[in-house]
């Protein structure tokens, strides 16, 4: 099937290996899957770090790949897009179910336990495990994002480091954190 659009060229510069491809791809795409990743994330800094995980990912594993365009004889650029789409829901899916996992273990501030006391010895057994399982710059970094609600930008520049630096430091926190809060752990 020959395919005489925008998408399916754009898809053989980029299996060709053209930055410019990817470009063009990013500016035409990125805004739709910007506004499908805040609406789902509710919070544009997660989804922006989202974004650009995708993207990078994108380019780099090659996922575009993984495109068809002969997929149900569907025109490219909706097989493009929808592609494009999917990835970005399922990103935002897992995410969001990582956290929930996650919350039973750090309170945000919507967290109102029917018992009061129950937040209160949350909170204390995270920070005792936060001093004495996880590395210090890790444990100020999960300290900022999860208790002051900063962005990853604004601990970065707190810590004078980089955002992937940081995001490496939050994330060492969080898997040491599900380690010890397992129910062996507890």
């Amino acid at each position: 099937m020959q395919h005489n659009n925008q998408d399916a060229v754009l898809l053989d510069m980029l299996k060709d290996g053209s930055a410019q491809a990817f470009t063009e791809v990013y500016n035409k795409y990125n805004r739709f899957l910007m506004l499908l990743a805040v609406d789902m994330l509710k919070d544009e800094d997660k989804a922006q770090d989202l974004m650009q995980e995708f993207f990078l990912d994108f380019w780099q594993k090659k996922l575009f790949l993984k495109i068809d365009l002969n997929y149900q004889n569907r025109e490219s650029s909706s097989v493009m897009k929808g592609y494009l789409y999917a990835s970005i829901r399922n990103r935002c899916l897992n995410k969001i179910t990582r956290e929930r996992k996650f919350s039973c273990v750090i309170p945000d501030e919507s967290f109102e336990p029917a018992d009061p006391m129950e937040s209160k010895e949350i909170y204390t057994l995270v920070s005792k495990a936060l001093k004495k399982k996880v590395p210090p710059k890790s444990s100020t970094a999960f300290r900022l994002r999860h208790y002051e609600q900063k962005s990853h930008k604004e601990i970065a520049e707190e810590m004078n480091t980089s955002i992937q630096t940081v995001k490496n430091q939050i994330g060492t926190a969080v898997k040491i954190l599900r380690g010890y809060f397992t129910p062996a752990h507890l």
